[in-house]
C-alpha cells in the first residue's frame, strides 16, 4: 500500500541552531496539549508504565516531558539528525533524567525494531508520522514492539492557520487572510488523518481529540515564536505576495519581535490514543517482516462470546454495552471505517453537539470496554451456523469469533448520483439531511439535486433554512402543475438541464456547472442518496434483503429481532433513516432483547434441567 499522504520535506537531517530553537519553543508552548494527550495514554493503559518510545525526537522537549510523566519508566529517543540527538542528551542530562533517557540514531523508514526493547508501554509520535515515507510501516512496527494493550499517542496538525487581527498590526486589512490562503495553497501545514492507517496497522484506535494551539506575542516565548513563523511564511510567499503584502509582513515580524504587537496565530492539532488489541488482525494486507507479530502463517484464533456485534458504530457500540452491563460475554468486530466519518461534526447528540464522529466513536469504545466489551479489529467477511452455533469469520479467517447470538449492525452504504465532485464534498456542503446539517448551510445559496422523483419536501424544508433554494432537474421529469405551483409557493427556482458537475474546492462547493455549460454559484447541494444496507452477512446466515424506495434494508421488529432465529440488527441496517440519537436507542433495545433471549432460553435449560433431576431423584 502507499503512504496515505506525501513524504513532507521540512524534516532535514541537519537542522540550524536557530530551527533547533524554534522547536524547543514549540514544545514549550504546547506543553498542555502535551499533557493532554498523556493524560489520554495513562487512562487507555492497563499497568504501569515501564518502556516509552519517542518516535521522531527533535530536540528531546517532548522525549524529557516524557520521561517526567512516566517517573520510573525507560524512555528511548529515535532520530536520523546527529545534532538533533545531542540536544536530546543535553536536554536530559539538565532536567537530571540522563540514567532514563537513551538516544537511538535511526532511519524511520527502514527496520529500527532490533534496536529498541520489546513489550514497550508507550509509543510516542508526535508531529512525526508525515515526514516518512510509509507511515503504515512504521506504525505496523510500532505495533509489532508494544506490548498487548500497549498504547501509541500520535499528534498531528490539522485545519489551517488563523491569524489575528486582520491586519496583523499594520493596517493593511485582510492581511492575515491572505498569508492563510497562500499557505494553504502551498499544502502548509501538512496534514493527515492516521484514523484508517492505525486501524490497518492493527491497532483499535479508543480517543481522538481535537485542539487548538493559539500562540500570542505577549510573552518572550510567544513573541519569538510567532516572529519565526512570520519569517518562514514571509519567505515561502515571497513568489506569490504583493510587494506591499511582502513588506507589511517584514513589519509585523518586527512589531511581534519587539513585543509590541497583538498577532496571535492558531493551528489546530489532532491526537489519536490506539491501543494494541489482545488479538493481533495486523497480519491483513502485511508484508511479513520475519517478527512473529506480523507473520501470516500463525494458526487462526477463535474467540468465544455468548454475542458477536457485527459493526462498532453507534448501534454496535449502544447494543454491546447493553449487554455488557448485564454480564454477558460480547466481542465487537469493526473494521473502523464510519459511515459518518467525512462529516465535520456530529449534530442532534444531545450533550454532544458538534462532536467528531471518530471522537464520538473513540469514547463508546471506551466506555464498551468498562464494561468487559471486547472489540476486535477487523471486517466480518463469513457468517455460518445457526442459533447457539454462529460463527463470523474475520479477514477471510485469520481470526473467528463462535457465538449464541449475533446482531448486525452493519450499517449501510450512500450510493451517491454519479456527478462529478458529489464524493468530494460529501459530508461537508454536498448534504442529505435537513435535520444533521441544515443548520450549518442556513441563510447560504443552496441548491437541490433531484434524483428520478422531484423531492418538493426537500425544497420544502430547506427553504425553511435559507431564502435561496434551487432545485435542479438533473435526469428527472418536469415538474407536474401541481408541483409546479408548490415550487412557486415556495419561491424555489427550478433549472431543466442536465447536471454536468461540480466545481469544488477542497470539500467546499463553488458551483454547479448544467449541460451547455452555464455555471450557478452555490455554496451547498442537496442529494438524494440510495440508502443500501450491508445484508451479505445476514444472507449468509439465511437471511433475505428487503427492497424499499429507498435501496435495500435488513427486516427487523421493534426489539430488532430479525426472521433468522438468534440474530438480530440495529441501527441503520434496518432503520435507514435513524439518525445517530435513534441508531443508538435502537442498539440499546436490540441488546437488551438479544440479552433477553438468552436468558429465557438458559432459564427453560435450567427448568429442563431441573426437572431431568427430579425424575432421576
Amino acid at each position: 500500500m502507499t503512504s496515505h499522504v506525501a513524504r513532507h520535506p521540512v524534516h532535514p537531517h541537519e537542522f540550524s541552531a536557530k530551527h533547533a530553537e524554534h522547536l524547543d519553543r514549540e514544545a514549550v508552548l504546547s506543553q498542555d496539549l502535551t499533557a493532554r494527550g498523556l493524560d489520554r495514554a495513562v487512562s487507555a493503559l492497563d499497568r504501569p508504565v515501564r518502556t516509552v518510545l519517542d518516535l521522531g525526537s527533535g530536540t528531546g522537549a517532548g522525549t524529557v516531558a516524557l520521561a517526567r510523566r512516566f517517573p520510573h519508566a525507560q524512555v528511548h529517543g529515535l532520530d536520523l539528525s546527529t545534532e538533533l540527538l545531542d540536544r536530546l542528551t543535553g536536554a536530559a542530562a539538565a532536567a537530571g533524567v540522563a540514567d532514563r533517557v537513551h538516544a537511538h540514531q535511526v532511519d524511520l523508514d527502514e527496520d529500527w525494531t532490533n534496536v529498541v526493547p520489546s513489550g514497550v508501554d508507550v509509543v510516542w509520535a508526535s508531529l512525526s508520522l508525515h515526514h516518512v515515507a510509509d507511515p503504515l510501516q512504521v506504525l505496523r512496527r510500532a505495533l509489532s514492539v508494544l506490548r498487548p494493550g500497549g498504547v501509541l499517542v500520535a499528534t498531528e496538525m490539522r485545519g489551517s492557520i488563523a491569524l489575528t487581527p486582520d491586519d496583523l498590526g499594520t493596517g493593511r486589512e485582510g492581511l492575515a487572510d491572505r498569508v492563510a490562503e497562500g499557505l494553504a495553497a502551498l499544502g502548509y501545514p501538512s496534514t493527515a488523518d492516521w484514523t484508517v492507517p492505525l486501524a490497518e496497522a492493527g491497532f483499535a484506535p479508543t480517543q481522538l481529540e481535537l485542539a487548538d494551539l493559539t500562540v500570542a506575542g505577549d510573552s518572550a516565548e510567544g513573541a519569538a515564536y510567532v516572529a519565526t513563523q512570520i519569517s518562514a511564511w514571509r519567505n515561502s510567499l515571497a513568489r506569490w505576495m504583493s510587494s506591499e503584502d511582502l513588506v507589511a509582513l517584514e513589519a509585523a515580524k518586527h512589531e511581534v519581535s519587539a513585543g509590541s504587537s497583538p498577532v496571535t496565530a492558531t493551528s489546530g492539532r489532532a491526537v489519536w490514543v490506539a491501543v494494541r488489541p489482545d488479538v493481533d488482525t495486523s497480519t491483513v494486507n502485511a508484508p511479513a517482516t520475519g517478527s512473529a507479530s506480523t507473520s501470516v502463517d500463525a494458526e487462526p484464533e477463535t474467540l468465544e462470546a455468548e454475542v458477536v456485534v457485527v459493526g462498532g458504530g453507534a448501534a454496535g457500540l449502544a447494543a454491546a454495552i447493553a449487554m455488557g452491563r448485564s454480564r454477558r460475554n460480547v466481542v465487537v468486530i469493526d473494521v473502523g471505517e464510519p459511515r459518518n466519518a467525512p462529516a465535520d461534526g456530529i449534530h442532534n447528540a444531545l450533550g454532544n453537539e458538534g462532536i467528531s464522529p471518530l471522537e464520538l466513536l473513540a469514547k463508546g469504545r471506551v466506555e464498551a470496554e468498562s464494561v468487559g466489551v471486547r472489540i476486535v479489529q477487523g471486517a466480518a467477511t463469513a457468517a455460518h451456523g445457526t442459533i447457539d452455533d454462529f460463527t463470523i469469520d474475520v479477514d477471510a479467517g485469520k481470526l473467528s469469533v463462535h457465538a449464541r447470538r449475533v446482531v448486525l449492525a452493519t450499517g449501510l452504504i450512500d450510493v451517491l448520483p454519479e456527478v462529478p465532485g458529489v464524493r468530494e464534498a460529501w459530508g461537508h456542503t454536498v448534504l442529505h439531511c435537513p435535520f444533521c446539517h441544515g443548520w450549518e448551510v442556513r441563510d447560504q445559496r443552496i441548491a437541490i439535486l433531484t434524483r428520478d422523483d422531484i423531492a418538493v419536501h426537500h425544497a420544502m424544508l430547506f427553504r425553511q433554512l435559507s431564502e435561496s433554494v434551487t432545485l435542479f432537474l438533473h435526469e428527472a421529469a418536469n415538474p407536474t402543475p401541481e408541483q409546479q405551483a408548490q415550487l412557486d409557493a415556495l419561491g424555489v427556482a427550478v433549472i431543466r438541464p442536465r447536471v454536468e458537475r461540480l466545481h469544488v474546492d477542497g470539500t467546499e462547493v463553488r458551483s454547479i456547472e448544467v449541460d451547455g455549460g452555464d455555471s450557478y454559484d452555490v455554496d451547498a447541494v442537496v442529494i438524494a442518496p440510495r440508502f443500501n444496507a450491508r445484508t451479505e452477512l445476514y444472507e449468509a446466515l439465511g437471511g433475505e434483503a428487503t427492497i424499499t424506495p429507498f435501496g435495500q434494508q435488513i427486516a427487523a421488529d421493534a426489539r430488532g429481532a430479525t426472521a433468522v432465529p438468534g440474530v438480530f440488527t440495529a441501527g441503520n441496517a434496518s432503520e435507514p433513516m435513524a439518525m445517530l440519537v435513534a441508531s443508538t436507542a435502537s442498539g440499546v433495545m436490540t441488546g437488551s432483547a438479544a440479552h433477553g433471549d438468552l436468558a429465557f432460553a438458559d432459564l427453560n435449560r435450567a427448568v429442563q434441567a431441573h426437572h431431568a433431576e427430579g425424575l432421576s431423584a
